[in-house]
């Protein structure tokens, strides 16, 4: 394996920051058409690794936002019908936010839809370059969990 120089890892880290931010741009537009924004999207997404819950400052802390930010958020998260609050069974004085119904539906129309559209353009790619992709992914969850798992 050959050891690569910080100026080269500087250079690699970003392209790919900019080619996963250019993807992730064109793979939000199915919520941009549906008025959800970035932030919302971000929030609705991240609801979904807590299918039992999760308190709204680790939210925050996980989003690395403020908790009047967060505040915010939830409650138009919650007056669009995508969030409930529920008690923590561990501290009834807590409370955790989940997802609705609703807001189940709407992150899987949303995934369904993005998955479709990036799909269509994978079958553009050849062979050997969906199979590069295919070996990429392990590596970016690998990156990405370590901002999530926390």
């Amino acid at each position: 394996m050959t050891r690569r120089t910080p100026r080269e890892l500087t250079r690699l880290a970003g392209e790919v920051r900019t080619e996963v931010g250019r993807l992730a741009y064109h793979l939000r537009t199915p919520a941009t058409r549906s008025g959800i924004t970035p932030t919302r999207l971000a929030a609705l997404s991240a609801l979904t690794r807590y299918p039992d819950g999760v308190r709204q400052g680790d939210l925050a802390e996980r989003m690395f936002m403020s908790a009047p930010s967060m505040t915010r958020l939830v409650e138009i998260l919650e007056e669009a019908g995508w969030v409930e609050r529920r008690r923590d069974p561990a501290d009834q004085r807590c409370l955790l936010l989940v997802l609705s119904p609703l807001g189940q539906k709407t992150i899987e129309t949303l995934r369904d839809e993005s998955a479709t559209q990036l799909s269509e353009e994978l079958a553009d790619l050849s062979a050997d370059e969906r199979a590069a992709l295919a070996a990429a992914v392990p590596v970016l969850r690998k990156i990405a969990d370590r901002h999530f798992d926390g």
